[in-house]
């Protein structure tokens, strides 16, 4: 058994073999989409066992978010969405709406990328009600009811609207977060991944199906954006990662975000 709030350095498959059955309550990963020329980026390494492997280490409430694209480089939202479904219960398709295009080719300009939510039991997953609210008020028109269970009812509506399946309100890596990164991507001499992802999108999947000291699991941790949302909201995390650079860049975000 891997130990609790650690980032190691090995294969996903081999540290996934390494947990016990059904101890995960959220997993979260973005595997390699075989779109950029990195070399961590070149081997698809979602597979059936992969799924499997994942399956049996979740919890029956757990959910299984996987980051992935469609467009004409980015196609592994097509190559995975069966594999997973195999052994998952799929329940919806996010799309996260980038701030900024990316690409010079001929066509439509590339502002997208999608997340797909499985769950591993349609009846038992976690679902936080409280935290499927965003900041954009709603607008409640007010009748005149005569039945008193009518205006209870109004009364009890969220001033704000429910967060749909289409992630506007979040910003790509790089607007206004303090890191190195010109135009969405990440330039070479950045401390993060290649292909980091927002805290915020990362915090919101985690409050919706945890609660404090729940076990978030990411084998493909990259630079470690997973364990830094699980750290700030109070939840343990396990994360594989199969480049040590990472591994130490992890480490270090994980370390100054509380250097006491």
């Amino acid at each position: 058994m891997l130990e609790l709030n650690k980032i190691y350095l090995m294969d996903c498959l081999e540290g996934i073999k390494l947990l016990d059955d059904e101890i995960i309550d959220l997993i979260i990963i973005d595997p390699p989409y075989l779109v950029t020329n990195e070399k961590w980026d070149k081997v698809e390494v979602v597979n059936e066992l992969l799924s499997k492997e994942l399956f049996r280490i979740a919890k029956n409430n757990c959910s299984l978010y996987v980051w992935c694209g469609i467009g004409e480089k980015s196609q592994s939202l097509i190559r995975w969405f069966p594999i997973f479904s195999k052994n998952w219960y799929f329940k919806d398709l996010i799309t996260w709406k980038k701030q900024r295009g990316i690409g010079m080719r001929k066509g439509w300009l590339y502002t997208r990328e999608e997340i797909m939510w499985f769950v591993k039991d349609n009846k038992l997953f976690i679902w936080n009600q409280e935290f499927q609210y965003g900041n954009e008020e709603r607008v409640i028109k007010k009748y005149i009811f005569k039945d008193e269970k009518k205006k209870e009812y109004l009364n009890r509506l969220n001033p704000f609207k429910r967060i749909s399946n289409v992630w506007t309100d979040i910003n790509e890596i790089g607007m206004g977060d303090g890191h190195n990164i010109h135009s969405g991507a990440i330039k070479k001499n950045s401390n993060l991944h290649f292909t980091s992802k927002p805290l915020k999108a990362l915090e919101r999947i985690i409050k919706l199906h945890t609660k404090e000291n729940d076990l978030v699991f990411d084998c493909f941790m990259g630079s470690g954006s997973t364990a830094l949302a699980a750290k700030n909201l109070n939840r343990n995390f396990i994360g594989i990662e199969i480049e040590q650079k990472y591994v130490d860049i992890t480490n270090k975000r994980l370390q100054e975000s509380n250097p006491n």
